[in-house]
């Protein structure tokens, strides 16, 4: 991530990702503590939100691995929709643990069908900016 690509809202969503992550872990310890939790399966847990955190954090800072494209072609807006594209996502996956991790603790069951909702609102941001940064590719070929 370059300097001048933290903008303030992309600094807010990097915040708020980080405040949902730190919950969540608050949030594994409490469900972990209140009823009686394999601490194994709780460690589990945190090291996934982590591990796919780090990835996506690595992601946003090099947008080019993204796409195999080549540090020229992710330049201006195909790095921008990029960066936003992996923002995003990111904040959908950690605050879809956020939120199964709350229900979890007050003791209410979830449907099963929430997890596929999170990975359809995964897939249609990333289809979202896909579209957008391949037809810039396009208009960048044509010229």
């Amino acid at each position: 991530m370059k300097k001048n690509e933290l903008t303030q809202a992309a600094m807010l969503a990097e915040a708020v990702g980080i405040v949902a992550g730190l919950v969540y872990v608050g949030l594994q310890i409490a469900y972990g503590i209140a009823y009686h939790a394999n601490l194994i399966t709780v460690l589990m847990n945190v090291a996934v939100l982590l591990l796919v955190y780090a990835g996506l954090t690595m992601l946003a800072v090099y947008p080019e691995r993204v796409n195999g494209l080549s540090a020229e072609q992710c330049t201006g807006d195909v790095r921008k929709y990029t960066v936003r594209m992996v923002r995003v996502c990111k904040l959908i996956f950690v605050g879809g643990l956020c939120f199964t991790s709350i229900c979890d603790v007050l003791g209410k069951q979830i449907n099963a069908g929430y997890s596929l909702i999170v990975v359809v609102l995964m897939v249609a941001a990333a289809v979202f900016y896909e579209y957008r940064i391949i037809k810039i590719l396009r208009s960048r070929k044509k010229k």
